[in-house]
């Protein structure tokens, strides 16, 4: 039941129906009648690609210079809207968020941009580059649409979507991992104070310098 499936992403597109990329189609298959339907990228090839079972939308990107994001819904398979960003050649990766019309997208060389989108309005709501760095996996928080987690080569990091009324802006916070053995280093900060499990502190962090006495 896999026939043209090429090792690429794959997701649900409703309880039922299971969707991937196969050259220039996204192919729906019903894994309960059997039933296969195909989705044909009139551009040429379909590029990164991403499906949401709870909203029952799809959204891939063609691979060609200046390439398009494009929104389907699902079984209707009708056209949404088209995001046009700043990629020049591709995008590598697409997320939907579980809640809310919101999409990431990543973009290869030369940019290596992080982009988070309102697909609804189709609106670019902020975006963050990386030169450099090739992000493997990308997913947003499935219980709140203003985290989004980011994997590469050698790092993980979590991403928060900052908001204050219209404006949106991405801060990072990556994640240490633990190493070979299971620990995780800790490292002494001599410029801002040490927060320890057993006492924390929830408020801004402040140089030592900038603390008085009470």
């Amino acid at each position: 039941w896999v026939q043209g499936f090429s090792n690429k992403n794959f997701g649900f597109v409703n309880n039922q129906t299971v969707c991937y990329p196969c050259g220039n189609y996204i192919l729906f298959l019903d894994i309960e009648t059997k039933k296969t339907t195909a989705l044909q990228c009139q551009t040429g090839q379909v590029g990164a690609f991403a499906a949401n079972g709870n909203s029952h939308v799809l959204a891939f990107s063609d691979r060609r210079l200046n390439p398009i994001i494009y929104i389907y819904n699902f079984p209707e398979l009708t056209k949404l809207t088209e995001l046009k960003g700043n990629a020049q050649l591709d995008y590598t990766l697409l997320a939907l968020s579980f809640t809310g019309p919101y999409l990431a997208s990543y973009s290869s060389i030369p940019e290596f941009i992080l982009s988070i989108w309102n697909w609804q309005e189709n609106l670019l709501l902020c975006s963050k580059s990386q030169p450099g760095v090739t992000v493997t996996s990308m997913s947003f928080n499935p219980m709140n649409w203003q985290q989004l987690c980011l994997v590469d080569e050698t790092n993980v990091t979590v991403w928060h979507i900052e908001r204050n009324n219209d404006e949106h802006h991405l801060q990072q916070n990556p994640v240490e991992l633990p190493d070979a053995q299971g620990s995780v280093s800790h490292h002494t900060d001599l410029f801002f104070p040490i927060s320890y499990d057993e006492d924390p502190y929830y408020g801004p962090l402040l140089p030592v310098s900038a603390i008085a006495g009470l």
